[in-house]
């Protein structure tokens, strides 16, 4: 199926989306035939994959590569249930716009902003930059 699309959301290409649903990039596309895969036809030998199929298809958010923030972990070790703690500090310390994006919908804005309120490891200032920014949206959408 391949879809209208913006090309600015996250998408990855069939390589990307193939390593992350362990297949095949003939597999991916075959999918995308199918209509079981939406894609975004870029150019006659191009698609991209929406990062949200991918999550569809995985049934949980997929996970970007941590290792620009999480440089001193094997990260094949971390548990993103066990470990969230940490992995929300180093990445709301220092992530990336794509990191943080995951972070969110793989977290949740009040199990952040939780986290902010109790945790005193994280620098002042940027606890109280994300603090501001969370309570500011929950005070507008209220």
């Amino acid at each position: 199926m391949v879809l209208g699309g913006n090309v600015m959301t996250p998408n990855v290409t069939v390589r990307e989306a193939a390593r992350m649903l362990h297949v095949t990039p003939r597999t991916v596309r075959n999918w995308v035939a199918a209509g079981e895969l939406g894609a975004i036809r870029v150019s006659e030998r191009v698609m991209l994959i929406p990062l949200s199929e991918v999550e569809r298809r995985l049934g949980r958010p997929s996970r970007p590569d941590l290792s620009s923030v999480i440089w001193d972990v094997d990260l094949s070790t971390l548990d993103e249930e066990h470990h969230a703690d940490f992995i929300m500090r180093r990445v709301l310390e220092a992530g990336r716009p794509e990191q943080v994006s995951w972070l969110f919908r793989r977290y949740g804005e009040p199990r952040i902003l939780t986290l902010l309120e109790r945790d005193r490891s994280m620098p002042h200032k940027d606890r109280e930059a994300w603090t501001t920014l969370l309570r500011g949206r929950h005070e507008r959408t209220a």
